[in-house]
């Protein structure tokens, strides 16, 4: 019933899908967790920091219509592009739970940010597929990776996602790459004309450079609850993986190219990583695209999914209530 109810795509889904939502997140809009602090050169995050550290609860809400907003947009996407085998709800929803499984995550944070503009750059992508002329999709897939950079300095590192996509869909002619190349560089070179117009070129340069010596520093551990539900988690993706590979689905060469390119984000989740910093323990949910993907590609073909509803019942029902028990028990007291 679980599953079954979200393989269809109607208003009723995506409702409910919200009201879901609300129930995750309902301990942070009682008591909204503060908004991380900004962690190296991160300007345009640091711009939204001063303006939202004062009023947690607007980041709250902000930050839940934004996993709103990117979980149906991911959905249109996959179901747009066909890489799962029908048009359903059911991705919208497990990308909702991969980014509200811990209470850390709820609130507006530079990573869950960074995943609106991968969700842009994942779409001017796809659409370029076997498409030479569409420079200007590349172009902005540049250009939204330097400006997410700006939010969250590791992902400048996603600017290899463009270079792989071009092996990946077997393109990649010079004009490609330069118009790739040349939206990328784009924003810093507005950047440092403003930090050159106030006198703070050299200063910030050395920000950068002190930033990316700082390489494994990680102040912020992950706690107990991250490990369980992490584990689960990537359980189930494994699961998932398996049977798009090995399942009855066929896949022609297009989705598989496509498909392809949403696993290589585990990489460059994984190597981007070594820059996290304090953000850390936000970090790993940037391959929740992927994930979502392969999650729902091995749920949606199952013939009997009795089981596998009651398990995804019990992750979810964990999930649920260690949001609500961690903030209700452990967090701070204040005078």
């Amino acid at each position: 019933m679980f599953i079954r109810f979200f393989k269809s795509s109607f208003v009723s889904q995506y409702v409910v899908i919200g009201i879901i939502g609300l129930l995750l997140w309902a301990r942070s809009f009682i008591t909204p967790p503060s908004i991380p602090l900004p962690d190296g050169p991160v300007p345009l995050y640091a711009l939204l920091y001063r303006l939202l550290q004062s009023i947690p609860v607007v980041a709250v809400v902000a930050g839940f219509l934004l996993v709103l907003l990117e979980a149906y947009w991911l959905n249109f996407i996959l179901d747009k592009h066909e890489l799962i085998p029908r048009n359903s709800s059911l991705s919208a929803l497990v990308f909702l739970i991969l980014m509200s499984f811990t209470p850390d995550l709820l609130v507006l944070n530079p990573v869950n940010l960074s995943i609106l503009f991968l969700i842009i750059i994942s779409q001017n992508l796809l659409i370029s597929y076997k498409k030479p002329r569409h420079l200007d999709r590349l172009y902005a897939a540049g250009f939204f990776t330097s400006i997410a950079s700006m939010v969250y300095f590791p992902f400048i590192l996603w600017f290899g996602l463009i270079i792989i996509s071009f092996f990946v869909f077997r393109s990649g002619k010079w004009r490609q790459w330069m118009s790739s190349f040349i939206g990328f560089v784009t924003p810093f070179i507005f950047l440092s004309v403003f930090y050159f117009w106030f006198d703070t070129l050299g200063q910030n340069i050395a920000g950068y450079w002190t930033f990316i010596c700082q390489i494994l520093v990680f102040p912020n551990p992950f706690q107990t609850d991250f490990w369980i539900l992490g584990s689960c988690t990537f359980l189930l993706s494994l699961y998932g993986l398996i049977r798009f590979w090995s399942g009855p689905v066929e896949k022609t060469v297009e989705i598989r190219s496509k498909t392809n390119l949403f696993l290589w984000m585990i990489f460059f989740t994984m190597m981007s990583f070594l820059f996290s910093r304090t953000m850390a323990l936000y970090h790993p949910v940037l391959s929740a695209p992927a994930f979502t993907l392969v999650i729902t590609c091995g749920l949606i073909t199952l013939k009997k999914p009795r089981i596998m509803e009651w398990l995804l019942l019990i992750y979810f029902l964990a999930i649920m209530a260690n949001n609500l028990l961690i903030h209700y028990y452990f967090s701070p007291v204040t005078d």
